[in-house]
């Protein structure tokens, strides 16, 4: 399938295509609820951050059309999307959706994300640094914090969220888009 350029539409310009037209106002109110509960059941993240309270990271994930705006306060954390990628930020860190998701689940390492170049990281990396070690001195496993919101509905979640990645992974592939290309 192509546009008027010519380019092929992937499996990252259909998501931030449905990305765009999604109303952000239910996504922030369980942003805000899923980070007051993180907040409550890993107090001790909460102090480790204290170093860093004022500063504000902005995730950016290449293509999706929504940025993802987290501010530490002095107790609390706050995470906001937007569809404005102009915020202020203490820190800036762009990268594809799937590999920002195991990042965040502790299934990918930032660091070599950062040094393989698919990971774009500008500003405070000192904050950036507190952040990632309050959170893993809790070993919190963020995608279960998420899913336990959900309640009962969880476990189906889980396996739309599984199924989910591994659509993309198979799509995204370019093993994957090269055997689907018709041969001459």
């Amino acid at each position: 399938m192509t546009g008027n350029s010519g380019a092929a539409l992937t499996p990252a310009a259909a998501v931030g295509m449905l990305a765009r037209l999604l109303p952000l106002g239910p996504l922030n109110h369980a942003l805000g609820f899923a980070m007051r509960r993180l907040g409550h059941r890993h107090p001790a993240v909460i102090d480790r951050l204290a170093p860093i309270a004022g500063r504000r990271f902005l995730v950016v994930p290449d293509g999706l059309g929504v940025t993802f705006l987290i501010g530490i306060e002095a107790r609390a954390v706050t995470a906001a999307a937007s569809r404005d990628t102009g915020h202020s930020a203490d820190i800036r860190i762009r990268g594809p959706l799937p590999l920002l998701i195991q990042m965040l689940e502790g299934k990918l390492d930032g660091d070599a994300l950062f040094f393989a170049r698919n990971l774009h990281i500008e500003g405070d990396t000192e904050a950036l640094l507190t952040l990632r070690n309050a959170i893993d001195s809790e070993d919190i496993d963020l995608r279960q914090e998420v899913l336990s919101l959900l309640g009962p509905l969880s476990p189906v979640a889980d396996r739309m969220a599984d199924g989910g990645l591994r659509l993309w992974r198979r799509l995204t592939q370019p093993q994957a888009r090269a055997s689907r290309r018709p041969t001459l």
